[in-house]
């Protein structure tokens, strides 16, 4: 390498501990064991994290002396049979985040000069800058996705790597009020078990990239209907993007909502004009024609007289038998695909 250095990895340090997003070849075996035996809760070089913040390379002599670094188990037990010695950390700050990108070095390479880390210095304000671009390229590839999930007709969340809330779509704040809402930035049932549960998912999915992308749905009681589904899904375009803030999604599905038939359908199989199937793909999820009217705009005479001809157009008479028309449709429909 460049840099002098045996292997490479960057991880974050804001929050979670150590979750790694990049490692070279070289240094695999190292972190399979670094995180199998524990060392990542006994790894003595997270003590120059506050130096880190401050300044924009730091490595094991800024941290440790000499002497300390003979004595202590982590370079003794750990560094010293995978054959591995000092490091140089370099600083990449965006926001409130703090990366590290560490170089390893093995003890014939010896520790960074004084010109080394000099030279090292420079590349904290570019990666910085980098992050920075990144993860606002992150964001707006996610958003995209929150859109799609929109436009689609399904309910959705983005989580960071803490499993925070930071976007919601227009359907899924429709579904969060009452027992299952954002509470302190998490989704959180009035169930403490759910809560738990989906935590729990939501940590695998985010730290394990090995996990699988889709995780089972968590069930999410509510009182006197049935549960919402929370369904934790990573997409890999955010898993890609080290910077990206967004981490993964959470897709909400509520088993009581009846699905709308697709207003093209209704225009193509019935000859219903635009308004009409506005109208009644709304009717056929047994909503009030009160209800749609003052939603749409129109006065309570024209959706009435805009039902007449959906009835006309149809062949039946009553709501009821609407929607059972309707439904055999959606049915088609599915059979189809």
């Amino acid at each position: 390498m460049e840099t002098g250095s045996h292997g490479t990895l960057l991880f974050n340090l804001t929050g979670v501990q150590f979750p790694t997003a990049l490692v070279t070849d070289s240094m695999q075996e190292s972190t399979h064991i670094y995180m199998r035996d524990g060392w990542n809760g006994r790894d003595a070089r997270f003590r120059g994290i506050p130096l880190l913040q401050r300044q924009a390379v730091v490595d094991d002599l800024d941290i440790f002396s000499a002497d300390t670094i003979n004595q202590l188990p982590y370079y003794q037990e750990f560094l010293r049979p995978l054959k591995l010695s000092g490091f140089a950390g370099i600083r990449i700050a965006h926001g409130d985040n703090l990366w590290c990108l560490s170089l390893q070095r093995s003890p014939t390479q010896g520790h960074f000069s004084i010109e080394e880390k000099q030279r090292l210095a420079t590349l904290s304000n570019c990666m910085s800058s980098a992050a920075a671009v990144s993860s606002a390229l992150g964001f707006a590839t996610a958003k995209v996705a929150l859109d799609a999930f929109e436009l689609s007709g399904s309910a959705a969340l983005i989580v960071d790597k803490q499993g925070e809330v930071i976007r919601v779509n227009p359907r899924a704040e429709r579904l969060l009020q009452g027992d299952v809402r954002i509470v302190a930035r998490r989704l959180a049932a009035t169930n403490v078990d759910a809560t738990a549960a989906l935590d729990c998912a939501l940590s695998r999915l985010v730290r394990n990239p090995d996990s699988p992308a889709l995780l089972p749905p968590i069930a999410l009681p509510r009182e006197e209907r049935l549960p919402l589904m929370a369904y934790p899904l990573r997409l890999s375009d955010l898993g890609a993007n080290p910077f990206a803030a967004g981490r993964a999604f959470i897709v909400l599905v509520d088993p009581e909502e009846r699905r709308r038939p697709p207003e093209a359908a209704l225009r193509d199989v019935f000859g219903l004009t635009v308004a009409e199937a506005r109208l009644a793909a709304r009717l056929a999820c047994g909503e009030a024609l009160e209800t749609i009217a003052d939603d749409l705009g129109v006065t309570k005479e024209t959706a009435r007289f805009h039902l007449k001809r959906i009835f006309a157009k149809t062949g039946v008479r009553r709501q009821a038998e609407l929607v059972a028309l309707f439904a055999r449709l959606l049915s088609r429909c599915d059979d189809d695909h």
